[in-house]
């Protein structure tokens, strides 16, 4: 069978071209990370006679189907359940047959009615929020009848799945502002819950979801409830004030491993690429879209941000006011990069809560200059800058960057020159 590259946004359209030629097997998918310094993600989809069955990061197995079953029916994860399970599993003429293993768990109640066929549907919906719509990679169909002998169920017709899943992601789009990221820990403003008019049993539901200290992502499984559901649910009391979100201690580890990022936002694509260019001692990620800079920043965690003031849809100063709104980033250094150059302009920018105003033209020493002088005074980044072997001027801190930073540039001596 052929191996299929395909970009982000490409793989539902891919699965729709070749339906006819993934019969009864497993689709093995690679899949790229976000990042350019990850590995690759395994993603298998199990078909049976052209329909989806299941899916999972490897093949269909006893083992992996009941994990699943589990994650979606709530009465499969108490302590007589699982026992019950073990029973069935002990009683298997076939051995790691599923049909055998849900005609057992049904006749011991533990199964209803189509429960299977609801929770397998929402696990091949579950991933396809995951990776359908954002990540590129590879593909090749591998043929294999055994799933034809006791496949647990039917299966699904492609064409419903997919317009279900595109009906998901927008849900998801409209919920990113509020919820950027499934691994953020919700808090509760107490005081803001105090003022507000709720019930004791709201307050107590409240209570009871976010006193663990665990992120969106666990709570919805230990909920055994659809993740789109749970972040609706949060997306509502974030949205009043009663919740915020906080980033797991597991990120911020991890953050301090990863190279000095930085987040520049320009509806140019000329400035991002002057941008990416000019500053190649760091990671800088781009973007036109001021609806996607949540996002990324919840994502990749930068620690500086370049942000353009006139831009389609929300604009720099607004978007600066919504991020330093945010808990994750109060301190985050936030330079705007702007044409305007008017006493005026720059008043605004700062109540917009900008840390810095870098005006159009600059040059590269100016950009870097700006940048080095932000980044030294974050005391959180001295590992990480001194481990990148970036040298940074500590006299910066007292005497400020080298260039004004409303000053023209200079003509001839620079390598880039902005004037988007």
């Amino acid at each position: 069978m052929s191996r299929f590259v395909f970009g982000s946004e490409e793989l539902a359209p891919l699965l729709r071209q070749q339906s006819r030629q993934f019969t009864t097997g497993y689709l093995r998918i690679h899949l790229k990370g976000m990042d350019p310094s990850e590995g690759t993600e395994a993603w298998v989809l199990t078909y049976y006679h052209g329909r989806l069955i299941f899916s999972a990061d490897q093949p269909l197995d006893i083992q992996i189907f009941l994990k699943r079953l589990c994650r979606f029916i709530p009465r499969l994860n108490l302590g007589w359940s699982q026992r019950a399970i073990q029973v069935v599993q002990e009683r298997l003429m076939k051995e790691n047959s599923l049909q055998e293993l849900i005609e057992g768990m049904t006749q011991l109640a533990l199964l209803k009615p189509g429960e299977v066929e609801d929770a397998l549907w929402l696990n091949l919906l579950t991933d396809f929020d995951r990776y359908l719509f954002e990540r590129a990679g590879t593909c090749r169909f591998e043929v294999q009848e055994r799933v034809a002998q006791d496949a647990p169920i039917g299966g699904f017709e492609l064409g419903p799945l997919l317009q279900e899943a595109a009906q998901r992601w927008d849900q998801w789009m409209a919920l990113k502002v509020a919820i950027p990221t499934m691994l953020a820990v919700p808090v509760v403003n107490w005081e803001r819950v105090n003022r507000y008019r709720i019930t004791e049993e709201q307050r107590q539901k409240l209570h009871n979801l976010t006193k663990d200290g665990q992120s969106l992502e666990v709570i919805a499984k230990k909920l055994c409830r659809d993740r789109l559901e749970v972040a609706t649910l949060f997306a509502g009391w974030i949205k009043k004030g009663l919740i915020s979100l906080q980033t797991p201690p597991e990120l911020l580890q991890a953050k301090r491993h990863t190279p000095i990022t930085i987040l520049a936002v320009d509806d140019s694509v000329v400035m991002q690429e002057i941008m990416r260019q000019s500053l190649p001692n760091y990671q800088v990620l781009t973007t036109g879209n001021s609806a996607e800079v949540l996002h990324l920043l919840f994502q990749y965690r930068p620690d500086l941000l370049l942000m353009d003031v006139t831009m389609p849809g929300i604009d720099g100063l607004e978007l600066c006011r919504i991020v330093r709104n945010l808990e994750e980033f109060k301190s985050i250094p936030i330079v705007m990069v702007t044409s305007r150059d008017g006493l005026l302009d720059r008043i605004r920018g700062k109540w917009s809560g900008a840390t810095a105003y870098l005006t159009k033209p600059f040059t590269e020493s100016q950009l870097n200059a700006e940048v080095e002088r932000l980044l030294a005074q974050q005391p959180h980044l001295q590992e990480r800058l001194a481990g990148s072997g970036i040298r940074m001027d500590q006299t910066s801190l007292f005497k400020g960057s080298h260039t004004s930073l409303g000053s023209p540039a200079p003509r001839a001596a620079e390598q880039h020159q902005a004037n988007a």
